[in-house]
């Protein structure tokens, strides 16, 4: 089966991000290669472009040509964006101890439902969340095209036991451990996001964990932390910073903030649009 553009994109992220620099120089002619692009048309540019900025990698050409106009020979170079910094706690971070990461990095998933409940589950017990706070299976209106249909997120997590959007902390969308994650995988837990505006989704298949920040619908969303399971001990306080209970509450709050923020604009413009009519 052919890779997408989204795969390709996602496996020049993972070069990058792998790299000791968060940095890659490609020939031109290797770049379009590898997207297996053979006449640059603006909009064949502009889609792996976006393609490209959905993983944060910042794209520059050595030459300083208009990317997409360089000569075959120039080099293009992918850089990845600083991810936000982790929230920081005054207190020191609830670590489990070091026989529950070795239990965790044991463990074998032998289905989707196997990684849900012995990966996912237990991590977001030692994230603080508590029973009332997790839903399994949530129910997801959403439109593909103009026709409205149900699916469900793998998990949602809550403030509390009210369902209500504003309280809707987590989107975590959980796979088989014998499957990669792909840009479909994430889009999946993306698209989720955008109906239910959580402070951030976290795509895994019980070997991976990538967390992204959720940032609306204006700005791109932000992958934050993206570990392998055998980095889980190592990685856990960013892991605690981003996507703890008490974490995704701050980064919720901000959210709705700007979304408050956002209404109000509309409403004055409104309000002196309707004055000068």
């Amino acid at each position: 089966m052919a890779k997408s553009e989204k795969d390709i994109a996602l496996e020049i992220y993972q070069s990058v991000y792998e790299s000791s620099n968060k940095q890659k120089k490609l020939k031109s002619n290797t770049f379009w290669k590898s997207f297996k692009v053979d006449s640059r048309q603006p909009g064949v540019v502009q889609r792996i472009r976006s393609l490209l900025e959905d993983q944060n990698i910042n794209i520059t050409v050595k030459s300083g040509d208009e990317f997409g106009k360089e000569n075959s020979r120039d080099w293009i170079i992918l850089t990845l964006d600083n991810a936000p910094s982790p929230v920081a706690f005054v207190d020191p971070v609830s670590m489990p101890t070091i026989e529950w990461f070795q239990e965790i990095q044991a463990r074998v998933f032998e289905s989707e439902r196997e990684v849900e409940t012995y990966f996912v589950a237990p991590i977001l017990e030692k994230l603080e969340y508590k029973y009332d706070d997790i839903v399994i299976g949530h129910p997801v209106d959403m439109f593909k095209g103009v026709k409205r249909i149900k699916t469900e997120a793998d998990f949602v997590v809550f403030n509390g036991p009210s369902r209500n959007l504003e309280n809707a902390l987590l989107v975590i969308e959980a796979k088989k451990s014998d499957k990669d994650i792909t840009a479909d995988h994430i889009g999946q837990a993306k698209s989720y996001a955008h109906e239910l505006l959580p402070a951030c989704y976290i795509v895994t298949n019980g070997k991976q964990i990538k967390v992204y920040w959720f940032n609306g619908t204006l700005l791109p969303d932000r992958l934050v932390l993206d570990i392998d399971r055998s980095m889980l001990r190592e990685k856990w306080k960013e892991l605690y910073g981003y996507a703890s209970k008490e974490a995704a509450i701050q980064r919720k709050s901000r959210i709705i903030g700007r979304i408050r923020e956002l209404s109000e604009e509309d409403s004055i413009l409104d309000s002196e649009n309707d004055s000068e009519m």
